[in-house]
């Protein structure tokens, strides 16, 4: 845009109109002065302005609306059409989708991204539609959406380091400063959001010690290191405290723990860890204390007693066998994808565990003084996911409706993606094809396309 007084411009906006018949809301983003001018999108010797559009529909004449806010807080605003050409995914999968399941009302949230194998994040709608797609062939299982970009954690073979990507294309790299993890360290499984920054999950050596899926840390906005918590270490000085030899428990260089996801639970200053392997811990954010363990009892982890003595009591409801995306609900209690699957790597001749038949959403409401808890919500759809896989809560709404990502039903052959209320009632179903375990979509979140703010 050019010829426009500048400087007395206080944000630029746009949004897209929904398509008819269809029930996402319109993506709609806006820009602050500052971040405009700051950013590169400000020519001052042209006296030009880049406004960067996303969120488009594919093989559409889209109808724009930009508004001009000023500093004295009126608004100008004007129509554009801005057709775009047909979507093609080079994966040859995210513009194959299967809908079996239309929306007839807009669900509390109207955007989702898929993270996978094949590329890096998918951004579709509650129509299923894929509304972005920056086709860079990647890696993107640890990738989160933090400050309107896609946080992306390196993988192996590759220096530790968070590949930024904002909406509209500009990059950045986070380097990881004051870990103890070595040079060889690598992301695996989730970036989730932490006490004060975000929780990212390494593999590398520590001390001479390889340390496989059993190492978490928390980071800042600028990659620098908050706090660390070795798992195996604290589960080792605790087992030997209380007499437990754990040299066949917490077993360096083997994936004995296999941590795929970490939230901060603010009600009481604790983390909450999901041990593929074994159970759900709780440990103390600042000590890292064990408060309790949540699993499968006919596992390997329960022969020991000091391990015993930590198990909650559940009293309704399947424990956690294998479970992923662990996460806090608005109402502050726990849920997780159950996918039933016994562990993958217990020493020889020890107990796996048992296998489920489907697969669970589920909500426990926990009481961590008495290690006492109840399944209090669950959803089974018969569907078997027995790796990967999500459930979470849109936290922006006070509906705050699911989202479900069955990452490999049908024997590992199909995504199957669904959105959920709080009554069960399903909102939407779509599936993809899955070319290998976890490829097409480890795990999905919602994301806030319909109100993004450039600041």
């Amino acid at each position: 845009m050019n010829g426009l007084d500048t400087g007395k411009i206080k944000n630029i906006s746009f949004r897209i109109k929904t398509k008819d018949g269809n029930f996402a809301k319109p993506v709609s983003a806006t820009y602050d002065w500052s971040y405009l001018s700051n950013n590169g999108l400000f020519d001052a010797t042209n006296n030009s302005i880049q406004v960067p559009i996303f969120g488009l529909y594919s093989d559409y004449l889209n109808e724009l609306t930009i508004d001009i806010q000023y500093i004295d807080d009126s608004i100008y605003s004007f129509q554009k059409m801005i057709p775009a050409a047909t979507y093609v995914d080079s994966a040859g999968i995210y513009d194959n989708v299967g809908i079996s399941i239309k929306p007839t009302v807009t669900p509390s949230y109207s955007y989702f991204y898929l993270k996978g194998a094949l590329k890096s994040p998918i951004i579709m709608d509650v129509d299923g539609e894929v509304r972005w797609d920056a086709d860079i062939k990647r890696v993107s299982s640890s990738s989160a959406f933090i400050k309107n970009a896609f946080w992306t954690g390196t993988i192996k073979g590759k220096a530790t380091a968070i590949d930024v990507l904002s909406l509209y294309g500009k990059a950045d790299v986070l380097h990881i400063n004051g870990t103890v993890m070595g040079s060889d360290a690598y992301f695996h499984h989730n970036i989730d959001f932490g006490k004060q920054g975000m929780l990212i999950e390494l593999d590398g050596t520590t001390d001479g010690t390889l340390k496989i899926e059993s190492f978490l840390i928390e980071i800042d906005g600028s990659g620098n290191v908050i706090k660390e918590w070795d798992l195996g270490k604290i589960f080792s000085e605790y087992m030997v405290q209380e007499g437990d030899d754990p040299s066949n428990f917490v077993r360096n260089g083997a994936d004995w723990f296999h941590i795929n996801a970490a939230t901060y639970d603010p009600a009481d200053d604790t983390l909450l860890i999901s041990s593929r392997e074994n159970f759900v811990v709780k440990l103390d954010y600042n000590t890292g204390k064990i408060i309790w363990l949540l699993g499968d009892e006919t596992k390997h982890w329960y022969s020991y007693p000091s391990l015993q003595k930590l198990a909650l009591s559940l009293s309704s409801g399947q424990v956690p066998i294998g479970q992923h995306a662990v996460s806090i609900t608005k109402e502050g209690k726990l849920m997780l994808f159950n996918n039933g699957r016994r562990s993958f790597n217990n020493p020889s001749g020890t107990p796996a565990g048992i296998d489920l038949a489907t697969s669970q959403a589920t909500i426990f409401d926990i009481d961590s003084q008495n290690r006492t808890g109840q399944m209090i919500w669950s959803f089974d759809d018969g569907i078997y996911s027995d790796i990967c896989s999500s459930i979470y809560q849109d936290q922006l709404s006070a509906q705050g409706d699911f989202l479900i990502n069955y990452a490999v039903a049908d024997n590992r052959t199909r995504v199957i993606i669904q959105g959920i209320n709080q009554d069960q009632q399903k909102l939407f179903e779509f599936s993809y094809p899955n070319p290998a375990p976890c490829a097409t979509s480890w795990n999905a979140i919602q994301i806030p396309l319909e109100n993004i703010h450039f600041q």
